[in-house]
C-alpha cells in the first residue's frame, strides 16, 4: 500500500491547504482547516475543532458517490480525518452555481421572486461567477485586475456574475443588484479565453454541474432533505482532463431537513451559535456515509426469444439489464425459480418488464408472486389490440402495470428505480428538464 506524504505547499485558501504529494508529481494532498468563513469578510472567520474532520468526511463521501455515478471527480482516496489525495489540477477560476430554489444572492438579482415559500425552479438554474480575490483574478494569461466597486463605491465586489457565459467576451455584473438596475453594471468585460482552457467549454461545465446537482439532489431526497443550491469548481490535470475539483461539503450548499430547517453553512451566515453549526456539520458528515449507488436490475423478461427488446440499450450506473426468455404458460416452475435467482442477485431490487405476445401469462404470474414492480408490454398489441386484455383484466392481489411499448416501459422502470438510485434519478431528471426552455425560470 502506498504511503503519501505532503511535500511543498502549493496553495492556501481560507478553509484548506494544498500540498504536492511527495514523489508523485501528478497528485496533490488537500488538507482541511478548522476555519469557517462568511460574506468574504475575514473579520467574520471563526473556528471549531471538528470543522476539518466533518468537511473532509463529507467531501470524500460525496466524491465517492459522484465517482460511482460516473462523474469525473478530482479524488483518489481519503488519507486521514482531515486529508485526501487528488489529481493535481490547475483550477478554472469560475464558481458554478446550480439552483433548485431561489435563495441567497439570486433573490437580490431577482427581487420579484417570492421568499415564502421559496420559488422552485422546475429546470435547474445555472449561473457562472468569476472567482476573484481582493480584486484580482489569476487567469490563463496572468493576473487580471477586476477591481470593481459596489454602487456606493466603498466595497470591492468579489466574484462578479458573468451575464453572458456562452459568449466569447464576458460581461460582468454586481451579483447583489437587480438585473434590470444600471447600478449592477460594472463596466468591465473579460475574454473567455483568459479564463477557460482551450479544451473546456461552458456547455461542458453546465452539463457536469447539472449532473452533479441532480445526483446529490436524488441522494438527499432519499433521506428527506431538500438541496436548495450548490456551488462547485472545476480543474484540469496535466493531460487536460476536466475534473469536478476542490471540495464539496456543507460550505458549498444550502440544505434543509424535512421540517424546512437549515443544516448547512447558512446557519453560520445567519449568526446561529457556533455549537449548533458544528453539530449540523457533523450530522451531514454522518448522513453522507449512507449515500451510495445501489445494485439494481431492469429485467427484460420475454415469453419467447422472438419477442422484441428495447430499441436502445440502458446505460445507468448501478442498473444491470438482465435478459430472460422463459414462458410462464409452458414452464411455471422454472419461471418462479428464475425469479428467485433474481431476488438473490439484486437485494436492492429491480423492475421486470414482461414482454409477451398473444396471451400474457407471464405478467400476471410474476405480479402475483413478487413485491418487485412488474410492467407488462404486449408485443402484439399493434396488430392484435385485443391481446392487451390479458394484461389489463386482473383478479385481486395481482398488481400488474401496463406500458404501451418496451421503450416507455424502460423509462417507467428507471423512474421507479430512481427513488433509491441517485444516478437513475439524475439520468431521468436530465432528460425531463431538457423539455423546458433554457430561459424558463418557472
Amino acid at each position: 500500500m502506498n504511503t503519501f506524504l505532503k511535500g511543498r505547499l502549493l496553495a492556501e485558501g481560507k478553509t484548506k491547504l494544498v500540498y504536492e504529494a511527495e514523489g508523485h508529481p501528478t497528485l496533490s494532498i488537500l488538507e482541511a482547516k478548522k476555519a469557517i468563513t462568511a460574506m468574504d469578510d475575514p473579520s467574520l472567520t471563526r473556528q471549531f475543532d471538528t470543522k476539518a474532520k466533518s468537511a473532509t468526511a463529507t467531501t470524500c463521501r460525496i466524491f465517492e458517490l459522484l465517482r460511482d455515478a460516473g462523474l469525473p471527480v478530482a479524488y483518489r482516496q481519503q488519507l486521514s480525518e482531515t486529508e485526501f489525495l487528488a489529481p493535481l489540477c490547475d483550477m478554472i477560476l469560475l464558481e458554478v452555481v446550480a439552483r433548485r430554489y431561489a435563495d441567497g444572492s439570486i433573490l437580490k438579482r431577482n427581487p420579484h421572486l417570492p421568499i415564502t415559500p421559496l420559488h422552485r425552479f422546475h429546470r435547474l438554474q445555472i449561473e457562472f461567477f468569476l472567482k476573484t480575490t481582493k480584486g484580482q483574478c489569476s487567469g490563463m494569461e496572468g493576473t487580471l485586475p477586476v477591481d470593481c466597486l459596489d454602487p456606493a463605491g466603498k466595497k470591492l465586489v468579489e466574484d462578479p456574475l458573468i451575464l453572458n457565459p456562452q459568449d466569447e467576451r464576458w460581461t460582468l455584473r454586481h451579483s447583489k443588484v437587480p438585473l434590470w438596475s444600471s447600478q449592477g453594471a460594472l463596466e468591465l468585460s473579460v475574454d473567455r479565453s483568459r479564463i477557460l482552457p482551450a479544451s473546456v467549454t461552458i456547455k461542458q461545465l453546465e452539463e457536469l454541474t447539472r449532473r452533479v446537482f441532480l445526483v446529490l439532489e436524488g441522494a438527499w431526497m432519499q433521506m428527506g432533505f431538500k438541496l436548495i443550491d450548490l456551488k462547485i469548481e472545476f480543474g484540469v490535470d496535466s493531460q487536460g482532463k476536466l475534473y469536478i475539483a476542490d471540495v464539496i461539503d456543507s460550505d458549498n450548499w444550502r440544505l434543509k431537513d424535512r421540517e424546512g430547517k437549515e443544516v448547512s453553512k447558512q446557519l453560520f451566515r445567519d449568526d446561529h451559535p457556533l455549537s449548533e453549526v458544528e453539530g449540523k456539520y457533523a450530522l451531514v458528515a454522518r448522513l453522507t456515509e449512507q449515500m451510495r449507488i445501489p445494485r439494481q436490475a431492469i429485467v427484460l423478461w420475454r415469453g419467447s426469444v422472438k419477442d422484441p427488446g428495447p430499441s436502445d440499450s440502458v446505460h445507468c450506473p448501478g442498473v444491470t439489464v438482465e435478459s430472460v426468455a422463459c414462458s410462464a404458460h409452458k414452464a411455471p416452475v422454472a419461471t418462479l425459480q428464475t425469479f428467485d435467482g433474481l431476488l438473490d442477485r439484486y437485494p436492492d431490487g429491480g423492475v421486470i418488464l414482461a414482454v409477451v405476445g398473444k396471451s400474457d401469462g407471464l405478467g400476471p404470474v410474476l405480479a402475483a408472486r413478487s413485491s418487485w414492480p412488474i410492467i407488462a408490454v404486449c408485443a402484439t398489441a399493434k396488430e392484435f389490440p385485443d391481446d392487451l386484455w390479458s394484461s389489463l383484466r386482473m383478479p385481486s392481489s395481482v398488481p400488474l402495470l401496463v406500458a404501451p411499448d418496451v421503450d416507455n416501459g424502460v423509462l417507467a422502470a428507471l423512474n421507479i428505480l430512481s427513488h433509491r438510485n441517485p444516478a437513475a434519478y439524475a439520468m431521468r431528471r436530465m432528460a425531463i428538464e431538457t423539455l423546458d426552455s433554457p430561459s424558463c425560470m418557472l
